[in-house]
């Protein structure tokens, strides 16, 4: 060893290895028989194949297979049952409808129970409709939760009502319904028999006419009075020296308009000639006095022609019937 002086810089290099010959390729025979040579356990654990874990391919054991067939079997005969059992139960319906009925009993009561429960309901803007007939449009006896509640379909119900045109719903928490209905107006009084009712402006029948009444509206009979009502009434207001002898209008045949007078005069007016026919009368000064003076049959169904005749069958004097400033005028004591 050579001693090196402090601060003397040294280097060292290894010597270059020579560069191998090429050897000859040598040549051999396989023996038939190969002889196994037997080596230690360390060298044959060296030898072995290692796989790491996370690479290792699962192999499943016998005891988890078994127990998958086990799985699988339960949770095959357990559809099986349920398919039985679906298909049984129609087959005894009154003991599935029991059944049913405690499910939904029980479901109820858990959801009163957890603050959804219907405890109020209030109603305002309702003078004339039935308070029975808005609990029934809300069918409070089945739905007592907000959970199985349909507000959309309660409206509609009650929009049904007859006396009832729009009405809104509000849930006020936690319990509380709010109703507010507006009702129709009366626009008319129908005599259908022996019953009067309340008819709107549409010719809606609202109801029965209460006994004591103080609905000062005109009257209409007969069958389909209600659904033409409207037409005849305006035509009426253009004439106000009719108007005002007006009693009622009676439907003939479901086709046309006769109109009763307080002095017991009738106007036979045209099918859909309500304000031709009043124009005539208005215009015709022998037809005034009819107006007026003893029950009279004024008969204006054909255009162009006036036809009078008292109501007890005698003839009318004919004096009383020339007029020049309105159509001409016959005489009948039919």
């Amino acid at each position: 060893m050579q001693q090196v002086a402090g601060k003397q810089r040294f280097w060292w290099r290894a010597q270059e290895a020579p560069t191998p010959e090429p050897k000859a390729v040598q040549t051999f025979d396989v023996p038939k028989t190969i002889s196994t040579v037997s080596r230690p356990a360390s060298r044959r654990s060296e030898m072995t194949l290692k796989i790491p874990r996370g690479e290792r391919r699962v192999r499943r054991s016998r005891r988890a297979t078994r127990r998958w067939l086990r799985y699988s079997f339960s949770m095959g005969a357990l559809l099986a049952a349920s398919g039985a059992a679906a298909l049984m139960l129609p087959l005894n319906r009154a003991t599935f409808v029991n059944v049913s009925h405690a499910v939904a009993e029980n479901v109820t009561a858990l959801t009163i129970a957890a603050g959804f429960g219907i405890n109020q309901v209030n109603v305002t803007g309702q003078h004339f409709a039935s308070d029975n007939d808005i609990y029934d449009a809300i069918d409070l006896t089945n739905v007592r939760t907000f959970a199985a509640f349909d507000s959309e379909a309660a409206l509609k119900r009650i929009e049904r009502i007859p006396w009832i045109d729009k009405a809104q719903i509000t849930r006020v928490f936690p319990g509380t319904l709010d109703i507010v209905v507006r009702e129709r107006t009366p626009a008319i009084v129908w005599t259908r028999g022996n019953e009067t009712y309340l008819v709107d402006a549409t010719g809606r029948v609202l109801g029965p006419m209460p006994v004591a009444s103080t609905w000062a509206l005109p009257r209409v009979v007969g069958e389909g009075a209600t659904d033409e009502a409207t037409p005849m009434l305006a035509a009426l207001r253009q004439y106000p020296d009719i108007e005002k002898q007006y009693a009622y209008g009676e439907r003939i045949a479901e086709r046309r308009w006769r109109i009763v007078l307080k002095s017991g005069t009738m106007i036979d007016l045209g099918a859909d000639r309500e304000i031709e026919g009043m124009q005539e009368i208005a215009g015709s000064a022998a037809a005034a006095p009819a107006l007026k003076g003893k029950p009279m049959i004024i008969d204006v169904r054909t255009p162009g022609r006036i036809a009078m005749r008292a109501a007890d069958g005698k003839p009318a004097q004919t004096a009383a019937l020339e007029s020049s400033a309105g159509p001409p005028l016959t005489v009948s004591s039919r």
